[in-house]
């Protein structure tokens, strides 16, 4: 892929555009330099090859307004040379700003894309409630990923939709079948560069979690419904890194509203309602490795430590996970 690089300085040479794009791939044979046959002087503006779109796509996000002496640069794709000078000023003047333009339409094309993420998540932790403490089997959760970017901006909702449910036989809690459905979506805003981002979201769980044994009743098992939701704010990380890149993100959410709902299977129990309040720390990084123009490998590892208490009753410990996911998954641009 031919990247278009204006607004350096003429005295720069091929070496110091070397230093700055040989992280994307770029050689020194790989860099042109055009100049004016009548002067023999550079015109200010360069040619970069990168064989990698995914690395030249990465090349304009983190160099599209990079600061050289005071001087903001303009890297674009360019399948050809913009228009050569003409001899009277005034279409040399068109002719730039044709280049100009046609710049930022293709660098706008470039910055913005959709890509679709599955993601196998086994956890490796354990599960607290009130005083018992078990360790679920690793299952690797499959979460769902949509990403949306356009420009400084980027919208993520990621998901857990509610395809089955998990069996586990616990000394403690004895023959449980829990289904789980997992909502997370966040607004985020880039620097011109696109390493650090800020962010705000929402983040929702529903759980049911059916205990075939008696638990708190004799005679009868329970099923117990929840659902949970709150804001979380985060903070972002990106750079370039192996043919790839790595994302970081750190997310917290302080306050987590909902109720947890407890059917009997025995009907002369009354079923009943406990308000809840939680609070989750959210950490992840991975590196995506690009397979190609449109395909990435996604490798990384999550931490979640998420906290529920039941809001009428001193506070008692409601739920409490906590572990390490290993990440591993499969990423395409839909365009």
């Amino acid at each position: 892929m031919r990247l278009f690089v204006g607004g350096f300085p003429r005295a720069a040479t091929k070496e110091d555009l070397e230093k700055l794009f040989k992280q994307f791939g770029a050689g020194e044979a790989d860099i042109v330099l055009p100049r004016d046959r009548r002067t023999r002087r550079r015109k200010g503006f360069a040619y970069v090859e990168i064989a990698d779109p995914e690395r030249a796509r990465a090349a304009i996000a983190v160099f599209e307004g990079f600061i050289v002496e005071g001087k903001p640069l303009t890297v674009c794709a360019a399948e050809d040379r913009p228009p050569k000078r003409g001899r009277h000023r005034g279409f040399a003047a068109i002719g730039f700003l044709t280049a100009a333009m046609l710049c930022g339409s293709i660098a706008q094309a470039d910055v913005a894309a959709t890509d679709v993420a599955l993601t196998l998540n086994p956890l490796f932790g354990s599960h607290q409630s009130f005083n018992d403490r078990t360790t679920p089997p690793p299952v690797p959760v499959p979460l769902l990923e949509v990403r949306h970017r356009f420009g400084p901006f980027e919208i993520v909702a990621a998901g857990l939709p509610p395809i089955a449910s998990a069996k586990s036989d616990d000394p403690i809690q004895g023959r449980t079948s829990t289904r789980l459905t997992i909502f997370d979506g966040t607004f985020r805003v880039w620097d011109p560069l696109r390493r650090f981002s800020v962010g705000i979201g929402e983040t929702l769980y529903n759980q049911g979690t059916h205990y075939v044994d008696p638990v708190e009743i004799a005679g009868t098992g329970e099923t117990q419904y929840s659902r949970i939701a709150g804001a979380h704010y985060e903070i972002g990380y990106h750079s370039p890194y192996h043919h790839g890149s790595v994302e970081a993100t750190l997310s917290y959410a302080p306050t987590m509203l909902g109720t947890q709902f407890t059917i009997y299977d025995v009907g002369t129990h009354l079923r009943r309602a406990d308000p809840e309040h939680a609070d989750q720390v959210d950490g992840a990084v991975r590196w995506v490795h690009a397979v190609n123009a449109h395909n990435d490998i996604l490798l990384g590892v999550r931490y979640i430590n998420y906290t529920a208490r039941y809001a009428e009753i001193n506070s008692t410990l409601a739920d409490r996970n906590c572990g390490i996911l290993p990440v591993f998954g499969f990423r395409t641009r839909l365009r």
